[in-house]
């Protein structure tokens, strides 16, 4: 077996299973969510539905047709003796997988939850994939790319799922939107580029600017919903994902520069 190939046909299986799970899960979203999940109802009216369901179409077709040319490389590749080119089509794919994701952060009528996560799931299977190939490939290279698992995984976890505020009121109301909106629409790009980084070199950035545009966003969104509702997850993983940075992605980043 050629040098790397298994790690080559696990990142297939784990970004093929990513795109078809999660591709699957928000088309029953838009099929399903007309009469289901009350005030996330399409039919109920509200204007953060229009929204969270327009975003979700756009991310289905556009997601879908950024990702034909890389799914069909990859599948060619699965059953063959050749590897797949990664390296050359990281790019794409991530791309791919952040306009898809779009739609997994728009909380609708017919959500499954778990199924999301599986896609998630797999997307940090090839991560892991990924670092395996990096500290086989660089062994000093080890410490900064399981950091960078590791914090890329606590960092995608901060991105909010946008829902809608039932008690707040104005000026707090638009406020929350802003910043819901503002988080999922901005951080979704940011962790694509850490992805990407870490796809290409086996280590992301660990440039102090990610976090913090995390805290301020992500931060502002858990806050301003504080008085209705606290959105644990998100308000756990902002902590998680600053601590872990401060703790080792400063040391990490130091080292992957020698």
């Amino acid at each position: 077996m050629k040098k790397g190939m298994l790690g080559n046909k696990f990142k297939i299986i784990g970004l093929v299973l990513y795109f078809v799970i999660l591709f699957a899960e928000r088309l029953m979203a838009v099929i399903f969510s007309f009469n289901q999940g009350g005030v996330y109802a399409l039919k109920s009216g509200s204007y953060f539905n229009y929204i969270a369901y327009g975003v979700t179409v756009i991310s289905l077709i556009v997601g879908t047709i950024l990702a034909i040319k890389p799914l069909v490389g990859m599948l060619g590749k699965l059953f063959s003796k050749e590897q797949y080119d990664f390296e050359n089509n990281y790019k794409a794919i991530v791309i791919a997988a952040m306009a898809l994701l779009y739609g997994g952060m728009m909380h609708t009528g017919f959500t499954l939850a778990p199924m999301q996560f599986v896609a998630y799931g797999f997307l940090i299977a090839t991560m892991v994939v990924r670092c395996v190939e990096k500290c086989i490939e660089d062994k000093k290279s080890a410490f900064p790319s399981i950091v960078s698992v590791i914090y890329l995984t606590l960092f995608s976890m901060t991105v909010p799922v946008c829902y809608i505020a039932l008690k707040l009121r104005a000026p707090q109301f638009y406020l929350f939107y802003i910043a819901e909106f503002a988080a999922a629409f901005i951080l979704i790009p940011v962790f694509g580029i850490m992805l990407l980084k870490f796809y290409k070199n086996g280590v992301t950035s660990f440039s102090f600017v990610y976090p913090l545009i995390m805290l301020i966003l992500s931060g502002s969104a858990v806050l301003f919903k504080w008085s209705e509702e606290i959105n644990y997850f998100v308000l756990i993983f902002v902590i998680l994902a600053t601590v872990f940075y401060l703790a080792f992605g400063i040391a990490a980043g130091i080292k992957a520069k020698k």
